[in-house]
């Protein structure tokens, strides 16, 4: 069982910068977030393995690295946060809806965090923009219940291109239903972004997948080169899914939990337990939820904070991976404001009367590479990553 009594925050030149090292100039930059949410310390731990590694070892720097702490507040007492999810309220930054405070009133104890992290980022790309080849983010997490180790992105063909370098399951659009993401804001930034969730809160094997994911990340980067013998050792440490393809997943029902204290799931889901429809999940207010499809369950909420109670899961068919890659880039996003229901909302969405545009909307959409939003029942609103 991992403790956290000896976890104790460091701060670098920069604020929040548990841990840096710096290369080549002009190399990539991977920008690591550890403890965004207060009751996962496996990120923090897995830093502080590697930090360790680096100040007994010489090795060289193709580029940089930076690991910057999350929601110090909640770290410091054990909780996933203070007042809100400091994971779900970044839309402040780039759109008009304020989520970032708490009781419908004052500031949160997190919006004070996401500003001192936002500065963080800040100062990182100013200090590289100019001479950087890319910049990587990775943000780090662990679950409630049992997992094994698999991969959130927002389904860009950059994020793709990086995240298929790791052999484990890679859940696609995670945008589209839980929002206000840190993942989401860097993203819209223009940078590629990944989420890393290694397991269990509190199992020693998170601190080890993590570990193994960031010398896999700073390998897979370029920002250090992995001997061939390390390289096999740390992708054997986040695999092991007996009955999980290592492939590409999307998100087919998303259970939104209005108040967790009044939500329960029933004990032994793991994620990525194969479910039919009408299976036994949970209670919400005394009463029974059933599964509404069948699929694989997926984040079981086995927590009394949070809203996203649990989400339902399908394998992703590589031939179609393969068709959006090839059209994303393609003359078809002309054609699309000529489809039955479809109207042009601004350069780059589209609003959907579904209504009269009845079949395949979210499919045909996926394809082209489009994130897509419920307006309203009736209503979809598709945003061109």
């Amino acid at each position: 069982m991992l403790k956290t009594d000896n976890l104790k925050i460091i701060t670098s030149d920069i604020k929040r910068v548990r841990w840096s090292a710096e290369g080549k100039i002009t190399g990539p930059v991977v920008i690591v977030f550890i403890g965004i949410h207060g009751n996962e310390p496996a990120g923090i731990a897995a830093v502080d393995l590697i930090s360790e590694q680096f100040n007994r070892q010489s090795r060289e720097l193709l580029g940089s690295v930076y690991a910057v702490t999350g929601n110090l507040g909640a770290l410091e007492k054990g909780v996933r946060y203070i007042d809100a999810d400091l994971n779900r309220i970044w839309e402040v930054f780039y759109s008009q809806k304020d989520i970032s405070r708490a009781n419908g009133s004052k500031h949160s104890a997190e919006y004070t965090e996401s500003i001192e992290i936002k500065n963080t980022i800040d100062q990182i790309l100013a200090k590289h923009k100019k001479r950087a080849s890319d910049f990587i983010f990775a943000d780090l997490h662990t679950t409630s219940s049992q997992s094994c180790a698999f991969i959130l992105l927002n389904d860009t063909l950059a994020n793709r291109e990086i995240a298929r370098k790791f052999p484990i399951p890679q859940i696609l659009g995670i945008e589209e239903n839980i929002h206000g993401t840190l993942l989401s804001y860097v993203n819209n930034l223009g940078y590629k972004a990944l989420g890393f969730e290694a397991g269990a809160h509190f199992d020693e094997i998170s601190v080890k997948r993590s570990e193994a994911f960031l010398w896999l990340l700073l390998h897979n980067a370029g920002v250090i080169e992995l001997e061939r013998e390390e390289l096999i050792q740390y992708e054997n440490r986040i695999q092991g899914c007996t009955g999980v393809p290592d492939t590409y997943y999307e998100i087919l029902y998303h259970k939104w939990v209005v108040d967790p204290e009044k939500f329960e799931m029933m004990s032994g889901f793991k994620n990525f337990d194969h479910i039919e429809r009408d299976t036994p999940i949970a209670y919400e207010n005394g009463r029974l939820i059933k599964a509404p499809v069948t699929g694989r369950i997926f984040m079981p909420l086995y927590q009394k904070r949070g809203n996203d109670g649990f989400l339902i899961i399908r394998e992703v068919p590589e031939f179609w991976i393969e068709l959006s890659a090839h059209f994303r880039n393609s003359f078809l996003h002309r054609l699309l404001k000529f489809l039955p229901g479809v109207s042009v909302a601004n350069r780059q969405s589209f609003e959907i009367d579904l209504r009269i545009a009845r079949f395949l909307v979210k499919d045909i959409f996926h394809l082209l590479g489009y994130q897509v939003i419920e307006k309203d029942e009736n209503t979809l609103i598709c945003y061109k990553r």
